[in-house]
């Protein structure tokens, strides 16, 4: 093709047709222009085409992260429902109820026992933030809803969970030091102590009536939410590419 147009301009030129020329020359450069552009065309069409795919991929990937989160929020509100349920049976003990073979062990164990903390998937968001794939998501509500679900979390973790963390452990430590009512053999081999002889040391009775596990039931129930809000606008907005 090439050497075709080049033996037109060669013919034109050696026959001194010069206006006829340069009207060639000014069509083979407009035809030029045009195969560049639509070259362009077709390659943003292809890379916008890769984009919405990958955009696609990120979207499936973060809604399988947010329900793996919603079934672990969900494991830890069950267990956070077990912990108000007994602290709402010690503070009964305190307004003038009597437990029936009760023990503050039994109350508590969960709670002394080993740190069971919300740790998100973070899996697909890591490898949007390493790879810039944050900006392929076409809706800038949808990547602000994205941002925030996952800063929601690292607020919690950081403020709420440990700070729940820290009194529970300084609970366990307090309950730990009374003599002859708690050790280590106590929760494990199912050794119940008396509440009633525990309860006798105010520190740890402050510490008890504290609402920690209240404060954290309620935010992992926020959290729920929030996490369900943005599983439906994800999966809303999936469906509609």
């Amino acid at each position: 093709m090439i050497k075709f147009f080049r033996h037109i301009r060669q013919n034109l030129l050696s026959e001194n047709k010069t206006g006829k020329y340069l009207k060639y020359a000014i069509g083979e450069i407009i035809l030029v222009v045009i195969g560049i552009l639509i070259a362009l065309q077709i390659n943003n069409w292809n890379n916008d085409r890769n984009d919405r795919k990958l955009e696609k991929q990120y979207l499936a990937g973060l809604l399988n992260d947010l329900q793996s989160d919603s079934i672990a929020i969900n494991d830890l509100i069950i267990m956070s429902n077990e912990q108000v349920r007994r602290k709402e049976k010690l503070h009964n003990y305190f307004d003038g109820h009597q437990f029936s073979n009760d023990s503050i062990a039994h109350f508590f164990a969960p709670q002394w026992g080993m740190p069971v903390g919300f740790v998100p998937n973070t899996v697909t968001l890591d490898e949007m933030k390493s790879s810039g794939g944050i900006s392929l998501i076409g809706k800038q509500d949808i990547r602000k809803n994205i941002i925030e679900m996952y800063n929601t979390y690292q607020e919690f973790i950081n403020g709420d969970q440990a700070y729940y963390e820290r009194n529970r452990f300084e609970l366990r430590k307090m309950a730990f030091k009374i003599p002859h009512v708690f050790d280590s053999a106590s929760l494990n081999n199912a050794i119940k102590p008396d509440i009633v002889e525990a309860l006798k040391n105010d520190e740890l009775r402050n510490g008890i009536l504290a609402n920690y596990a209240i404060g954290v039931n309620k935010e992992l129930i926020t959290l729920q939410e929030k996490n369900h809000e943005l599983l439906k606008l994800l999966t809303t907005y999936l469906s509609q590419l």
